[in-house]
């Protein structure tokens, strides 16, 4: 997949307007934004299946189910970051430094840990680490690439968000869109 096709992915969709529009609202309403994570998870299974098409915003109880699960497996991955933090972080600099790096290195994880769960829809999937690293190590030109291009566009968006709050639904843009690329090209390289 070249790289202009994945940034045109969403705009094959003939209701991609409504779609996009409906995700944005959705991502800034707290506890309904489980959704948005829902459909990233189904943006997952399309790249898998390199379908062409947005997921649908029909079937809301999935969508919540498929969030809450993202949220979960985040959440056990975060553990570890969090658990270093409380007693590294007592050590100037070089405990900063070393939670900086775990962190980074977590970060980089959890989207495979969710394309593994997609992909099989059976939770512990998303906890097989030797699994996902080795596909990591298969894939990590492309997913290196678009893991810092996505993290890169999303500090944008947040940035617009934070500094320009008449523009905020802007950065709410850029990032859902960023979202469904990513989460598409995830799914699209995982298989």
């Amino acid at each position: 997949m070249n790289f202009k096709s994945l940034l045109m992915y969403p705009f094959q969709d003939k209701d991609w307007i409504k779609k996009i529009l409906m995700g944005c609202v959705i991502s800034i309403v707290p506890v309904l934004n489980l959704l948005t994570l829902g459909y990233f998870l189904k943006c997952i299974q399309i790249g898998i299946t390199r379908h062409q098409v947005l997921p649908e915003w029909e079937d809301w109880a999935d969508h919540i189910r498929e969030g809450f699960m993202a949220f979960l497996i985040a959440l056990i991955y975060l553990l570890i970051p969090i658990l270093l933090a409380i007693s590294l972080l007592s050590v100037p600099v070089l405990g900063v430094f070393l939670v900086a790096i775990v962190v980074l290195l977590i970060g980089l994880l959890i989207p495979l840990a969710w394309a593994a769960y997609s992909e099989s829809k059976n939770f512990m999937d998303a906890f097989r680490i030797k699994e996902i690293i080795i596909k990591l190590s298969q894939i990590l030109n492309h997913y290196l690439a678009a893991y810092l291009f996505t993290v890169l566009l999303t500090t944008l968006g947040l940035s617009i968000i934070l500094l320009l709050p008449q523009l905020a639904f802007l950065g709410v843009l850029v990032i859902f869109y960023c979202g469904i690329v990513f989460f598409y090209l995830l799914g699209s390289i995982w298989r």
